[in-house]
């Protein structure tokens, strides 16, 4: 139980790296190249997304797409964690036994 719990929280911990190094770069790249990029990208933002809306299943598709690939990214973290902590405590078992 316990290795499941650590594996998880690595997981999480890495998922939560990742948002965040993406969130970051994002934030360096409208720094380094200024309000007025930012906002003449925004407005074609606009124009392309927001003035001509996909349709309800269009949007509920692409969520689930995306919440599934996290999902599985998470789990696939936690379980390769989980074996390589579990390598190293059998190692531990093996020294100390």
């Amino acid at each position: 139980m316990k290795i499941k719990f650590i594996s998880e929280l690595i997981s999480v911990v890495t998922i939560g790296a990742f948002v965040g190094l993406w969130s970051n770069g994002s934030h360096q790249k409208w720094h380094r190249l200024g309000r007025e990029a930012f906002l003449t990208h925004e407005s074609q933002n606009f124009d392309k997304m927001y003035a001509n809306p996909s349709s309800l299943l269009h949007s509920i598709l692409l969520w689930v797409i995306l919440t599934l690939s996290v999902f599985v990214f998470y789990k696939a973290v936690a379980f390769i964690a989980a074996k390589i902590l579990s390598a190293f405590a059998s190692k531990e078992e093996k020294i100390q036994g």
